[in-house]
């Protein structure tokens, strides 16, 4: 049986309307991917391989620690995490030593240079430890240096410092455009910690609960904030312990900006 060509241009017609329904339907079945921020796809462009980092002690422990958790940095496990102001603290967990331990702390830049060391004292009890970086330190770097390499040492044997359980990472410095800015001025503190997140600033994030949870650590909202924060980067059994302080017992700055430049 013969089939006229007007029909024949129908059948064609109404197959071209059923495929682009069905790619319209396909289109709108998979949900839209969140796009990275611009400072973490900037970052992941870069590579990084080959670069030392060690975010957790793997159970090295000597006769240093009691048994319990390991010692962590309280940062995603990657060798470099991200700063936008260089004035945040970088966090640690030091688990419960059989006696008060000192820790070494120091910061060089991606050349080697040695531009903060610092000594801090522990009274042996497990907690989550904060470190900050001296402000001449930070104005130094800001201009002139990306990256940092920290590194965090405790202390088994002042005679046998081969011995140390050593914790390294790297910081990049990153500059947040006007309107994230704008949005973080205007902001609460837990919305301006879920902006620093979304934008790839770990450090900064980390650092607005911590100040919140120092103020109002009963406050639920913060502390369920903070359990989701560890957890996003695989550290949930960390979320209860307490913040302690530790003693600053020595400083050195020792580079000055000239050196910085040469």
């Amino acid at each position: 049986m013969l089939i006229s060509q007007s029909k024949i241009n129908k059948i064609v017609c109404l197959t071209g309307i059923t495929l682009t329904l069905d790619l319209l339907f396909l289109g709108n079945s998979f949900p839209t991917q969140a796009r990275p921020s611009k400072n973490q796809e900037n970052s992941v462009r870069v590579n990084y391989e080959g670069l030392p980092s060690n975010r957790r002690d793997g159970g090295s422990r000597g006769n240093c620690m009691a048994k319990g958790r390991d010692f962590v940095a309280l940062v995603p496990d990657r060798p470099v995490n991200l700063t936008a102001s260089i004035s945040s603290q970088l966090f640690f967990y030091v688990p419960q030593t059989k006696e008060p331990k000192t820790i070494e702390f120091v910061v060089r830049t991606k050349d080697d240079q040695l531009v903060h060391e610092a000594f801090l004292k522990t009274t042996g009890q497990a907690g989550i430890m904060s470190v900050a970086i001296p402000d001449q330190v930070k104005d130094n770097l800001s201009e002139s240096y990306g990256d940092y390499h920290w590194y965090l040492s405790m202390i088994c044997d002042p005679n046998h410092r081969s011995r140390d359980i050593v914790l390294e990472g790297w910081i990049e410095h990153v500059e947040l455009n006007k309107s994230v800015k704008d949005r973080i001025e205007l902001s609460t503190d837990l919305e301006k910690s879920h902006l620093l997140q979304q934008e790839g600033v770990w450090y900064d994030a980390l650092s607005v609960l911590a100040e919140l949870k120092k103020s109002d650590s009963d406050l639920i909202s913060i502390q369920t904030e903070w359990s989701q924060l560890l957890e996003s980067i695989g550290l949930a059994e960390l979320a209860s312990e307490p913040l302690i302080k530790v003693e600053t017992i020595d400083h050195l700055y020792s580079t000055s900006l000239e050196d910085l430049k040469e």
